[in-house]
């Protein structure tokens, strides 16, 4: 990890590091993610689930690994794994076209930012219920549609096509 990719090796541990590299398919697949998917790297299950149900997103995949986000409380892990995310794409753009180059600024710049997130999010917020509709029950939603009282209108045919 130190001759290939050093600056994420700084970041993660070597174990993590090489976990994502392999789990994203090499340091190349790795720098042209964005950070958003970084951070949901080895969570896809978990995404999709969430896509199909209407759930909550899951806010990390591998990440969670790191001690610094599985050491952090509930309420600030999505936070922290947010911001380790988007400084370990910057780190795998460096360490892909800068090979051998340690930067040292990304680490200072994120435990900075880690700092500033346990400083401000000390306690948890309350959780808000949800009033709006945007979570839906499939289920009731296939009993409507059997029953022949589809929530979705029926399509307006019109005549014929004409090309």
């Amino acid at each position: 990890m130190d001759k290939v990719a050093p600056n994420i090796k700084q970041l993660l541990t070597a174990s993590v590091g090489a976990r994502l590299i392999a789990r994203a398919g090499g340091l190349n697949k790795l720098a042209i993610l964005p950070a958003s998917t970084i951070q949901v790297l080895g969570a896809e299950k978990a995404l999709f689930r969430a896509l199909r149900s209407g759930a909550d997103p899951p806010k990390h995949g591998l990440l969670f690994q790191h001690a610094m986000v599985h050491s952090a409380p509930r309420w600030q892990r999505g936070k922290i794994a947010r911001a380790l995310a988007s400084k370990l794409a910057i780190a795998a753009r460096i360490d892909l076209f800068r090979p051998g180059v340690k930067d040292t600024a990304i680490s200072d710049r994120l435990n900075a930012r880690v700092a500033e997130i346990q400083s401000k999010y000390s306690q948890p917020s309350e959780r808000k219920k949800r009033t709006d509709k945007t979570r839906f029950n499939r289920s009731h939603d296939m009993d409507l549609f059997k029953r022949g009282r589809s929530k979705t209108p029926k399509r307006k045919k019109f005549g014929k096509r004409r090309f």
